[in-house]
């Protein structure tokens, strides 16, 4: 124990000799700027052309018939509200939430089985209400349901979009 106190302090007298240094530090040189000595010429302005460039360019923003400037573009459709009717449980899931998995052709009307992110089966007719964008489906052909959708876009017109749930086939087929 008293060799490794003895090796201790040795050490620390020989690191506390080596970092004490007689020479004084460098001192930094400072660059000092040279002074330019070209002469240039000032352009002279009338009194006029001091007044026309002092002025600020009025600029006003019409709004007759524009969408508003400030307004984010990512918000694209909004659905055509309707509150006279009651939604249906189809109206609650988007189009392209809803899976066919069957169309039933017969003596009567087309029909079409889809199945809602709810696990729950519902029977599509044609002109039956589908989707948030007060969408109906407009046509039922023996591999898909046609669903034409109204929304209004960023501009504030009325647009029409036609989406398509086709069936999808097994593996092999």
């Amino acid at each position: 124990m008293m060799k490794f106190i003895v090796v201790l302090l040795s050490v620390g007298v020989l690191f506390s000799l080596t970092a004490c240094d007689d020479t004084p530090p460098k001192k930094k040189r400072t660059v000092q700027p040279r002074a330019v000595t070209k002469k240039t010429s000032v352009p002279v302005l009338d009194n006029a052309e001091v007044e026309e460039s002092s002025k600020q360019p009025v600029f006003r923003y019409v709004t007759n018939d524009r969408r508003d400037p400030f307004t984010s573009l990512m918000v694209v459709r909004e659905p055509l509200q309707n509150d006279a009717e009651p939604k249906t449980p189809l109206q609650k899931f988007g189009v392209k939430e809803l899976r066919l998995t069957a169309i039933v052709s017969g003596k009567g009307q087309t029909r079409a089985m889809v199945i809602a992110p709810d696990k729950k089966a519902y029977i599509l007719t044609l002109g039956i209400k589908v989707g948030r964008n007060q969408g109906y489906v407009k046509e039922i052909t023996t591999d898909e349901v046609v669903v034409e959708e109204q929304f209004r876009d960023f501009s504030g017109g009325v647009r029409t979009e036609v989406k398509r749930i086709t069936l999808s086939r097994g593996e092999g087929k």
